[in-house]
């Protein structure tokens, strides 16, 4: 016979959804930035190769050098960026010998784990997942991107003026 689900419990299952709404909402941001780090790459390939191109056709300036130097700074802080996620970094997923062993076939001679009760402790779990996602990749790589930014707008600057002192 089914056991009724109690408001109480259906309380921690929306807790539990919304701790998993939040992972997925965190994996679309890894992926936006990784998208966005894809178009910066294909704009200084061509800012370079236009401006490069340009300003390489006399000598090689100092000018030059720098431009190049901040392309190469910028190409591998992209790489950094676009290199395939850490462990961990994908989001959170219940482990089934676990939930089953700890949760619903526990060892000693007590009841299964309520509802509520696993509900609560997966939307923890979940959120200690996106917590450390947040700090150990998350921030990281928007702050590489953010030095991305600069260095391509700084690089296309020193070709610009390479460009105009000629």
């Amino acid at each position: 016979m089914a056991r009724e689900v109690s408001e109480s419990d259906r309380a921690y299952e929306v807790v539990y959804n919304e701790a998993i709404r939040a992972l997925d909402l965190q994996r679309a941001a890894f992926d936006a930035l990784r998208a966005r780090v894809g178009f910066l790459l294909s704009a200084a390939t061509i800012a370079t190769s236009f401006l490069g191109g340009l300003a390489l056709q006399d000598s090689g300036s100092f000018g030059n050098w720098v431009a190049v130097a901040l392309f190469v700074a910028f190409g591998a802080v992209a790489l950094r960026l676009l290199w395939p996620r850490a462990e961990g970094a994908d989001g959170f997923t219940a482990t089934p010998s676990i939930v089953i062993g700890e949760y619903l076939e526990r060892e000693t001679d007590t009841e299964p784990a309520s509802l509520k009760e696993l509900y609560r402790d997966l939307a923890l779990f979940a959120e200690e997942a996106h917590n450390r996602n947040r700090d150990a990749h998350l921030i990281p790589l928007t702050n590489f991107f953010r030095i991305a930014i600069v260095l391509l707008t700084a690089e296309i600057v020193a070709w610009v003026v390479d460009l105009g002192v000629r």
